[in-house]
């Protein structure tokens, strides 16, 4: 499952919020930030196989893929190191 399209519960995760941050080499597991009941949260998730719309990864609930919401004291610290090392582990250059 690609982890753009894991939407669940949709009545926890604000329309249009979902703003995948960091999804590793080679599809296996994405970071993603989402208003979430609300508030500004970070949330991760094992993708599966992204080129298979039937496997929903993990975690996932009534055959949907969800996210594990982290709380803010690791999501927070996280989301900022992924935005700084970007998906290849090293820090962005300066061009």
């Amino acid at each position: 499952m690609k982890p753009q399209d894991a939407l669940s519960p949709r009545n926890r995760i604000t329309p249009g919020s979902l703003n995948v941050i960091y999804t590793a080499p080679g599809g296996d597991w994405s970071l993603a930030e989402m208003d979430f009941d609300g508030e500004p949260r970070v949330g991760c998730r094992w993708n599966g196989d992204i080129n298979d719309p039937d496997d929903k990864g993990n975690p996932r609930s009534h055959s949907q893929g969800t996210w594990f919401i982290f709380p803010d004291a690791i999501g927070v610290p996280l989301a900022a190191m992924a935005k700084t090392f970007g998906h290849s582990g090293t820090p962005p250059t300066n061009s």
